[in-house]
């Protein structure tokens, strides 16, 4: 399975988990920048996974932006996973999180998701990630590649 992630990070805590998620799904997985990927880097991607860091309860604007240029002919075609970089407080969980709104946005455009929104904790706004997170990470993405 050709696997894709695509990130936004802020503090670069969000690329850290996009590059462990891309290692645990393996080799031949990249993790591009959403800024960075362009329509024909979907063309034989068979799953997509999208990181972003959670601004306000949701995903940074390019992320937002990159959603909605998105073609329901592409999201279609396409199973998809979602994770963000939070940090550990009620506040947070109280606004929602960038990951779930990520997921159902693709769902909303006929992607299939195969697993629930991840989130990775940071331990400040500017981190760093909580210990073992980036292992967590790694995890996923092998776990995202069986499914």
């Amino acid at each position: 399975m050709k696997a894709l992630v695509v990130y936004d990070s802020t503090f670069g805590n969000t690329e850290k988990i996009a590059m462990a998620v891309a290692a645990g799904l393996g080799s031949g997985t990249s993790a591009i920048h959403i800024k960075a990927v362009g329509a024909k880097d979907l063309d034989t991607v068979e799953l997509l996974v999208i990181g972003s860091p959670v601004i306000s309860g949701r995903s940074s604007r390019a992320v937002q932006d990159y959603l909605k240029g998105m073609t329901r002919q592409t999201a279609e075609r396409l199973k998809v996973a979602s994770f963000d970089t939070r940090l550990p407080s009620a506040f947070a969980v109280m606004f929602g999180n960038a990951a779930t709104r990520t997921v159902k946005q693709l769902a909303d455009l006929g992607s299939r998701v195969i697993a629930k929104p991840e989130g990775f904790i940071v331990q400040k706004q500017k981190g760093p990630l909580l210990d073992g997170e980036i292992d967590r990470a790694a995890r996923w993405g092998s776990d995202l590649s069986k499914l």
